[in-house]
């Protein structure tokens, strides 16, 4: 009787074993790839479009790298949704560091709950000099590396997190003057052991293993919701003194929208984990594009001359360094160009996730089974020959016709009403800084600069320049 039990175990084990490797019909027509080997990707992405591979953890995914599909999956978002963060991202403290109960991970009434009281604040018409003060502090610090090669993504992500903070908080962390701002420190540090260390990505198992739990990031984490917290407590007891001075930030918002709208309330938790993703989500992607398009202008000179000339003209040629107006940025159309395909070529949210929420028959002909994760690769999309000839090239006049084939392959927020929030804040930043930026410097990449082939990448997930170091000389 217990060899038939023990049997009856071993066989039903080996079913489900069986059933959990097992390809789903649907899919055994899609080339697969194995996860662990990235030179794969590319190759396939470019021949085939639509890849799936196999992980331990989440079973058989799909990855899409053909524009015109991936904007499908983008604008279908009642099919393929946002995917449960607790099973979607097994590491404990990744959880932790982005949250469960936030817009970004959000599907059906609540996100539309969230998105009601969010939506506002990234919709507004964004004063120039929001962005001008704080880069004004950036140019100060640059000013004294006058004529030496500098690491520029340091700056950079200060000035960007100085920035946010006055979006998210009404507060100036000063974190481009003060080196030891705790704030930008404790992201720092988080930042890099979450997407710089490849190991916990690909195990997050490792962290439940004794000699491999992390008890220091644990500890930073504690200590920059703490942060985070400490903030809202004080902000939350302005409002109840009516104190409180609303100058459109998004705390402000919260925590208003909660004494307005008991339909619309959000739990503390709820606030705590959007402000903590908005930080993530804002100032570290726009701070890494902004690093990579300075990058390209030092690699491509004429293009750089190109650019500062629109910036000149536009604002007059001013003999000190000045805040550009909106009217003057619309007088600067190679910038949006210019952007746009830094944006392209490096990606910085390299892919985004999605989960089928029924099976769906793509227009390619492709069924993805419902409960598929599927990833749209922005970066293999934005890098595929199919959508954008001579990928590698960077050549800003491919965006010059708007109607054209590749302008509309362009997405790097994203599409569809899941498109990201802060991408007019963004785009928005990006043109004051380099607008100011130019107005002051020339910014050069020597032969021997290890990044000046091709642009080195530290992270994975978000795409963040490696060790960048541009020479910077200040004009005249």
């Amino acid at each position: 009787m217990i060899i038939y039990l023990i049997l009856g175990i071993f066989i039903f084990i080996a079913y489900k074993i069986y059933n959990f490797f097992k390809v789903p019909p649907e899919l055994k027509d899609i080339p697969s790839v194995p996860f662990w080997v990235d030179e794969y990707f590319q190759s396939h992405f470019n021949k085939f479009g639509v890849i799936r591979f196999f992980t331990v953890l989440g079973g058989w995914n799909v990855i899409i790298a053909d524009a015109k599909i991936c904007k499908e999956v983008s604008t279908l978002s009642d099919i393929f949704q946002k995917p449960d963060f607790t099973k979607f991202i097994p590491s404990k403290l990744f959880r932790k560091f982005f949250g469960v109960s936030q817009i970004f991970s959000a599907n059906g009434a609540k996100w539309k709950r969230q998105r009601k009281v969010i939506n506002p604040i990234f919709n507004q018409s964004w004063s120039t000099e929001l962005f001008g003060n704080c880069i004004k502090d950036l140019i100060d610090e640059w000013e004294k590396m006058d004529g030496n090669e500098v690491k520029i993504i340091d700056k950079i992500q200060r000035m960007a997190l100085d920035v946010f903070g006055k979006l998210i908080f009404d507060i100036d962390f000063k974190s481009v003057k003060n080196d030891d701002s705790k704030l930008y420190n404790l992201y720092h540090y988080i930042s890099e052991q979450m997407f710089g260390n490849v190991i916990y990505i690909m195990f997050p198992f490792l962290e439940y293993v004794p000699f491999f739990r992390r008890p220091e990031l644990s500890n930073k984490l504690n200590q920059y919701h703490e942060f985070i917290e400490e903030i809202l407590k004080l902000k939350n007891e302005e409002l109840k003194n009516g104190t409180l001075n609303s100058n459109g930030d998004l705390i402000s918002a919260f925590l208003q929208s909660n004494e307005n709208s008991e339909e619309n309330k959000l739990s503390m938790e709820e606030i705590r984990d959007n402000l903590n993703v908005f930080i993530i989500a804002g100032h570290d992607t726009t701070s890494n594009t902004l690093a990579s398009t300075i990058y390209y202008l030092a690699r491509y000179p004429e293009i750089q001359d190109k650019l500062r000339g629109q910036v000149l003209d536009a604002m007059n040629y001013p003999k000190n360094v000045q805040i550009p107006t909106v009217d003057q940025l619309k007088n600067i159309p190679f910038m949006d160009l210019v952007n746009k395909e830094s944006m392209r070529i490096m990606t910085t949210v390299s892919s985004v996730q999605r989960e089928s929420s029924s099976t769906y028959t793509l227009s390619n002909g492709i069924t993805i089974p419902k409960d598929t994760f599927v990833i749209v690769h922005l970066w293999g999309a934005h890098n595929n020959p199919s959508a954008f000839p001579n990928p590698f090239e960077f050549n800003p006049n491919r965006f010059e016709d708007i109607s054209n084939q590749e302008s509309k392959n362009w997405q790097p927020f994203t599409l569809g009403n899941r498109t990201c929030l802060g991408s007019t804040f963004s785009l928005m930043e990006q043109r004051v800084t380099l607008a100011m930026l130019l107005q002051r410097f020339e910014f050069s990449i020597s032969s021997d600069n290890p990044d000046y082939h091709s642009l080195r990448i530290g992270s994975i997930g978000i795409v963040r320049p490696k060790d960048l170091s541009i020479r910077i000389k200040a004009r005249n």
